[in-house]
């Protein structure tokens, strides 16, 4: 993966069964609303790689490459009132092997 598209990053984001977007009217059109927005987010720079979501633990886990940490949090925005997020920049394992030294363990 070239550095130069951006960093790595996974979100993971959850709510409570009572806050569940599915819910409500409100919170299913958010959510769409929120997913609908990924092109706009390309063109600003984020590429959602992965999402995947585990409905009966309503988590997401959603994998993107960001050139922009500002616009990332821009992106994930709409869920902050209703979710609880954590966003942790990453590395693929064939890049992170490539830079450990074996005989160091």
């Amino acid at each position: 993966m070239d550095d130069s598209d951006g960093i790595l990053f996974v979100a993971h984001w959850t709510h409570t069964p009572e806050n569940c977007p599915g819910r409500s009217t409100e919170g299913a059109t958010m959510l769409n609303e929120f997913w609908a927005k990924r092109d706009l987010a390309e063109k600003k720079g984020i590429k959602i790689l992965s999402a995947y979501v585990a409905v009966t633990e309503h988590t997401y886990y959603i994998t993107v490459q960001a050139k922009s940490y500002q616009s990332l949090l821009e992106f994930f925005e709409p869920l902050a009132p209703t979710q609880t997020g954590t966003i942790h920049p990453v590395t693929t394992m064939d890049d992170w092997t490539k830079h450990i030294d074996p005989k160091r363990t």
